[in-house]
C-alpha cells in the first residue's frame, strides 16, 4: 500500500506508465521512459524531462486578430534528455519487446522515494542475466537527479549511456489539450565530455533561457562500493570512453560478470541562476562527496516528515489506500518550492496543456497543502505575487484603467490563451487567486504575509469587478465572462464568478479594515505606504464593500436553484443518449454553448466552496439539477460532485464519483494519461477524502466537519494544520478528534460547537459526544 506496482510488461501501456512512473521533486520531473529502451515500440514514447517553470516563447497565429489578443504565449520546453542507457549482453541489445524477458517488476515506493524496475533477460544463447534501474529526485538537493543500472550476467556488458540534446516536444494536431506545432524549443550551445564527465548548456529556441546539465558517471563493480572518479582499481576491471554523434555524447562502459552505473545528474536554469553552467558544475562538484546511500536516507527522512503530517489513512479497502498515497506523492512530486514555479495542470509528468498553470493550482491543488504543508501553500502564493506585475500590465491590454487581471493559463505570467470565450473571458481566476490568499489568512492568521504579499494581490484583482460590473437598478451585476463550465461562454451573470466576486471584494474590505486599524503602528505604516504605491484609498475600499453588498446572485423560483447565468435555463437540454464523448472533440462549440450541458462543475464548485451564501435546500436542488447536465469531460468535476454527494448526504453517488477520480489516471479512463496526470483530480481525490466524507470546512469563524464514513471501508484518518494547531481526525464507527499539538481549540461538528482541548469523541449514528 506504499507503492505503485505494475508486474507485467504490457506494450499498449507504456505510454500512460511512462506517466504513472514519473519521478519528481517538484522542480524537476523525469518521465518513467525504459532506459533501454522499446524496441519496436520506441517511436512511441514520449521521453520528457521538465524543469518546473522553465519556458519558451512561442508565436500565436490567428486567422483574425484583434486588439489584446496576446501574440506569444508560453511552452514548458523538453530539455536534455539524460535517461537512456542501451545494455548489450555478448553485443546482444537488451530491449523488453523481444519478449525475452522474466520476473518483470516495476514499482514506485512512497517511503524512500525511489523508483526500481528490474527484471531477468534471456539471451538468445540461453544466458540469463539480470537487471535493475532505480531513478531518484533528490528532494533534498533538488537539482540532483540519480540514475542507477545494474546488471549481472555471466559474460561481456556494455552499457552505452546517451546524453541526447537533440530533443522536440511532442505534438497532437488532433487533440487541443495538446500542443500542434512548435516543437523545437531548445537549442544545443555546447556538448563536451571529460574524463567522467559530460556538460551540456542549451538555451530556449526564443525566451533565450539557458539550461545546464552535468552529468557525472560513477562505475559499480561487483560488490565493490560505489568508484567515484573512475580510480585506477575501476579503470582495471572496466573501461570507459566518450563519442560524440551530432547533437548526442555517447558514454560507454564495458565490463564482465558483475557492472553497474550511477548517473548523477545536476540540473540548473537561468530563472534561478544567473550563470547556471557555472552554477551546475559548482552543485555537481559539491555532490561528489556524497554516496547514493546518503541521497537515499536524507530522501526517506524528508518523506517521513511529509507522510507524518499528510497521510490519508484509509482501512478496510487496500486498493483505495494504495491509490490515494499515489496521488499525495505525486501532489508532492509536482508542486513548485519558488517564486518561478507552481503546479501545472499535468504536473511534471508530461506536455499536456504545454506546461501551464491555471486556477486549478488555487481551487484544487492549494486547498489540500494548506491543511498539512502550509510552508509549500506559502510557495505558490508567492509564485502568484511574482507575476503580479504581468497581471497589472496585462489589465492595461484588456482596457481596465488599473487593477490586476491575472492570466487564464501561464508560466511566466502572460496571457497564453488564443481562445478569448473560454481563456481570458474567466475572469473569475482573479477570485481564484485571491480565494487562495484569504484561506492562507485564514489557516494561518499571518499578518507579516498578508502585507508583504497577500494585500497587495487582494486588492489589485478586487478592482477589476468595479471595472468589469455595473449597477443594474440596485443591483451589481457582471456581464460577458465565462465561469469554469467551458461548455457555455461569454455570459451574463455567471453565478460562480458573481458570487466568487462577492467573497473577494468582501474580503478587500475586511483586509483593508484590519490592516488600517491594528493596534501594531508598524503593521499600519506599512500597510499605509502600500495603499499609497498603489493608489488605494478609502473611497475605492467602500466602492468594493457595496459592490459586494449589492452583488446580483440569479437565482430561479420555480426550481429554486441558482441558474449558472441568467440564460442558461432558457437553452434546450443537450441530447445526451446520442452524443460522442468528450464533447470538446467531437462538437464546434457553438453548438454546445447554446445548449444546457456541463463539461464540469460550475454552480455545484461554487456552493462547495462558498456555502454559507445559499440554504441547504438550493445546495440540494442545485447539485441534482446540474449533475444530470453534466457530461465529466474535464477532469476536475468528479471530485467536486463527491464532494457536495456528500455535503447534501448521498453516500452512494459520493463513494461513485470518489473512484471515479480514484480510477482516472491509474486506469486511463479518460484515454489522455499519455500526456501527464491529472494533477486538480489528484488533489481534488484527496478533497474528497477531507472535504468529502470528512465534512471540512473552513471560513472567518474558524473549522467545521460533517463526518461520515463510507461503508466501503472500516475507518479513515487525516489531519489538519490550523493556526499553529495540528488535528487528527479520524472517522469509523465513531468519530475521533485528537489535539495533537497547539493551544485548545473550539471547532463545530455537525452545526455544534465543541472546545477541542485533547480528544473529543462522537457517535456516527446519533452524532452525539461521547
Amino acid at each position: 500500500m506504499w507503492r505503485l506496482e505494475r508486474n507485467q510488461f504490457s506494450k499498449d501501456r507504456l505510454l500512460v506508465e511512462e506517466s504513472l512512473f514519473t519521478t519528481a521533486n517538484g522542480y524537476l520531473g523525469v518521465r518513467g521512459c525504459f532506459e533501454e529502451g522499446y524496441g519496436a515500440e520506441e517511436e512511441a514514447s514520449i521521453r520528457g524531462t521538465y524543469i518546473n517553470g522553465l519556458y519558451d516563447r512561442v508565436p500565436i497565429h490567428y486567422a483574425e486578430a484583434a486588439y489584446g489578443f496576446p501574440q506569444v504565449g508560453d511552452k514548458q520546453p523538453r530539455i536534455l534528455d539524460t535517461q537512456t542507457c542501451e545494455i548489450y549482453l555478448d553485443g546482444e541489445r537488451v530491449h523488453l519487446s523481444s519478449e525475452q524477458h522474466l520476473n518483470y517488476q516495476r514499482y514506485m515506493d512512497y517511503q524512500t522515494g525511489i523508483y526500481t524496475r528490474a527484471y531477468d533477460y534471456k539471451t538468445k544463447s540461453g544466458k540469463i542475466a539480470s537487471i535493475q534501474f532505480n531513478r531518484l529526485a533528490s528532494l533534498w538537493k533538488k537539482n540532483h537527479f540519480i540514475y542507477k543500472v545494474s546488471v549481472s550476467y555471466d559474460g561481456l556488458i556494455k552499457l552505452v549511456s546517451i546524453v541526447d540534446a537533440g530533443i522536440e516536444n511532442f505534438a497532437d494536431a488532433g487533440d487541443p489539450r495538446v500542443a500542434t506545432g512548435h516543437s523545437k524549443l531548445m537549442n544545443c550551445v555546447s556538448l563536451t565530455a571529460s574524463d567522467n564527465r559530460v556538460s551540456c548548456l542549451m538555451t530556449t529556441s526564443n525566451s533565450g533561457l539557458d539550461q545546464a546539465t552535468v552529468v557525472d558517471y560513477r562505475i559499480i563493480l561487483g560488490d565493490v562500493s560505489s568508484i567515484t572518479n573512475l580510480n585506477q582499481m575501476a579503470i582495471d576491471r572496466a573501461s570507459m570512453t566518450h563519442e560524440k554523434c551530432d547533437d548526442k555524447m555517447f558514454t560507454i562502459i564495458e565490463g564482465n560478470t558483475q557492472l553497474g552505473l550511477e548517473k548523477w545528474c545536476t540540473f540548473t536554469d537561468q530563472l534561478r541562476f544567473e550563470n547556471c553552467h557555472d552554477k551546475a558544475i559548482e552543485l555537481a562538484d559539491e555532490a561528489a562527496t556524497l554516496t547514493y546511500d546518503d541521497m537515499l536516507n536524507y530522501q526517506k527522512s524528508q518523506l517521513d516528515d511529509y507522510w507524518r503530517h499528510s497521510d490519508i489513512v484509509i482501512e478496510g479497502n487496500e486498493k483505495h489506500q494504495s491509490a490515494i498515497r499515489f496521488m499525495l506523492y505525486q501532489l508532492l512530486q509536482s508542486t513548485g518550492a519558488d517564486e518561478y514555479s507552481n503546479v501545472s495542470a499535468k504536473g511534471l509528468s508530461g506536455e499536456g496543456y504545454e506546461g501551464h498553470y491555471f486556477w486549478d493550482t488555487e481551487i484544487y491543488i492549494l486547498p489540500v497543502l494548506q491543511l498539512t504543508q502550509p510552508s509549500l501553500a506559502k510557495k505558490l502564493l508567492e509564485y502568484r505575487y511574482h507575476i503580479l506585475p504581468f497581471a497589472k500590465t496585462r489589465a492595461l491590454e484588456m482596457g481596465h484603467s488599473k487593477g490586476a487581471a491575472y492570466p487564464w493559463r501561464t508560466i511566466s505570467g502572460i496571457e497564453c490563451s488564443s481562445y478569448f470565450p473560454a481563456g481570458t473571458a474567466q475572469y473569475h481566476i482573479n477570485a481564484d487567486i485571491a480565494y487562495a490568499f484569504i484561506q492562507y489568512y485564514l489557516f494561518n492568521e499571518d499578518i507579516e504575509f498578508l502585507l508583504q504579499m497577500g494585500a497587495e494581490v487582494v486588492y489589485e484583482t478586487a478592482r477589476i469587478w468595479l471595472e468589469i460590473g455595473n449597477y443594474h437598478g440596485y443591483v451589481f451585476m457582471i456581464n460577458n465572462v465565462t465561469g469554469p463550465d467551458e461548455y457555455s461562454a461569454v455570459v451574463n451573470n455567471n453565478y460562480y464568478t458573481n458570487v466568487m466576486a462577492k467573497y473577494h471584494l468582501l474580503w478587500a474590505s475586511k483586509f483593508y479594515k484590519l490592516l488600517s486599524s491594528s493596534s501594531d503602528q508598524t503593521v499600519v505604516t506599512v500597510h499605509q505606504a502600500l495603499c499609497n504605491h498603489i493608489g488605494l484609498e478609502s473611497t475605492e475600499i467602500e466602492a468594493m464593500q457595496q459592490a459586494s453588498e449589492s452583488m446580483y446572485l440569479p437565482f430561479n423560483s420555480d426550481l429554486v436553484i441558482n441558474p449558472q447565468d441568467d440564460a442558461f435555463l432558457q437553452k434546450p437540454i443537450w441530447p445526451f443518449e446520442n452524443s460522442k464523448y468528450p464533447l470538446l472533440l467531437n462538437y464546434h462549440p457553438l453548438t454546445i454553448y447554446r445548449h444546457q450541458v456541463l463539461k464540469q462543475a460550475d454552480t455545484v464548485l461554487a456552493h462547495f466552496l462558498l456555502e454559507a451564501y445559499a440554504d441547504e435546500t438550493i445546495i440540494k436542488n442545485s447539485f441534482n439539477y446540474y449533475e444530470a447536465l453534466t457530461t465529466h469531460d474535464s477532469s476536475l468535476s468528479a471530485c467536486v460532485h463527491g464532494i457536495m454527494a456528500s455535503r447534501i448526504g448521498d453516500a452512494e453517488k459520493a463513494f461513485h464519483y470518489f473512484e471515479e477520480s480514484i480510477d482516472l489516471d491509474l486506469e486511463d479512463t479518460h484515454n489522455n494519461t499519455k500526456d501527464g496526470l491529472h494533477m486538480a483530480n489528484i488533489a481534488g481525490t484527496a478533497l474528497s477524502v477531507i472535504s468529502g466524507f470528512g465534512g471540512f470546512r473552513i471560513n472567518g469563524n474558524g473549522i467545521s466537519f460533517r463526518p461520515q464514513c463510507p461503508k466501503e471501508w472500516s475507518s479513515f484518518t487525516f489531519k489538519v494544520k490550523y493556526q499553529n494547531r495540528e488535528i487528527e481526525v479520524n472517522i469509523g464507527n465513531e468519530t475521533q478528534f485528537t489535539l495533537l499539538t497547539g493551544e485548545p481549540i473550539v471547532i463545530k461538528v455537525w452545526g455544534f460547537s465543541y472546545k477541542l482541548s485533547k480528544t473529543l469523541r462522537f457517535s456516527n449514528r446519533s452524532r452525539c459526544l461521547i
